[in-house]
């Protein structure tokens, strides 16, 4: 932030914006603040085409971002080759991430890495709404959750998405195991009706986007934080809509990353591997009850389920980055 933006912004509303594409699922919340105060908060889904931005979602993020100055958005890195530096004193693992490939940020001591050109690629989901301002490692999350939820004992960390797992083994602030797997082509979704909305449901490439967003952006619209609960002017999936998926059809899958992970774990020299106590589920979508208890009989390890805010953490960190918290 420029010298001139850190005297005006406090006389300014932040808004903080998470996206989160999950599956055929495309989640977005709103967090408006004024003098650190929250002044409006909302939260939505829409559906997905081809894993891109909704239109309509599009259309609530560039609306804020012309209304309000100090507008930033947060989302989660979902590529890859990416993951932690483990051990810092093995030079074969230094050799191999930190090349000119590899982005590599510490934070708090430990050292994240994501290849770049997977990062660029990733971004390019995003181009619809102008930029991403801060892009979090799934890692950082896991990291920062156990920090605030200290658990006893060498555990096998699960961020469970539709779409993807981000695996972490952390004991006493030490790293020893990380890896992050793509799972969108197991996904199943159980249509509660036929495929036509009601409401047309359009992408970014359908548009000319200039035109169409200054006819949206001359609507005069009450901003209050009742009215943007109760009947936003974009419209939310209704219950009968919302998007249901077969988790069951998934959990095989889920299950066999984990333990082809553990097998690595134990095997990896460079890992030095020793018992895993438990397994513990950083449930991000509400996964189904009767496939979560599957994968608890499979993977033969005791398991919990904690749920996991994606939405709101994203904030809570994009809010720690400019000093809002």
């Amino acid at each position: 932030m420029g010298i001139f933006s850190a005297i005006v912004s406090p006389f300014f509303s932040k808004v903080f914006i998470s996206i989160n594409i999950d599956a055929s699922s495309c989640f977005i919340k709103v967090s408006r603040l004024k003098n650190k105060t929250k002044t409006e908060s909302f939260f939505k889904e829409f559906k997905t085409i081809n894993g891109k931005i909704p239109m309509d979602a599009i259309k609530i993020i560039r609306l804020y971002h012309k209304k309000y100055p100090f507008t930033y958005i947060a989302a989660m890195l979902k590529t890859l080759a990416q993951g932690v530096v483990f051990d810092k004193n093995d030079k074969r693992i230094l050799k191999d991430i930190k090349s000119s490939q590899y982005q590599v940020i510490e934070q708090n001591g430990v050292e994240f890495f994501a290849q770049k050109a997977m990062i660029k690629d990733y971004l390019k989901k995003y181009d619809g709404i102008g930029k991403i301002d801060f892009l979090f490692s799934p890692f950082l999350l896991i990291a920062h959750h156990i920090q605030q939820n200290p658990t006893e004992g060498k555990n096998l960390y699960v961020l469970l998405q539709r779409g993807n797992i981000a695996l972490m083994i952390m004991q006493n602030q030490e790293i020893s195991f990380s890896g992050f797997f793509l799972t969108d082509s197991e996904v199943e979704i159980v249509s509660n009706k036929d495929d036509g909305m009601n409401f047309e449901l359009r992408q970014f490439d359908d548009f000319s986007m200039n035109e169409e967003f200054e006819n949206f952006s001359k609507i005069n619209f009450d901003f209050s934080l009742e009215h943007l609960q109760t009947d936003m002017f974009v419209p939310n999936l209704e219950e009968d809509e919302k998007i249901t998926y077969n988790d069951m059809s998934k959990a095989p899958t889920i299950v066999k990353v984990i333990l082809d992970s553990l097998k690595e774990y134990y095997q990896n020299p460079i890992c030095k591997g020793s018992f895993i106590e438990k397994i513990i589920f950083l449930d991000a979508c509400k996964i189904a009850d009767d496939a979560f208890e599957f994968i608890s009989k499979e993977v033969m390890i005791e398991s919990v389920k904690r749920d996991f805010n994606l939405s709101q953490v994203l904030i809570d960190f994009a809010r720690a980055e400019i000093g809002e918290k």
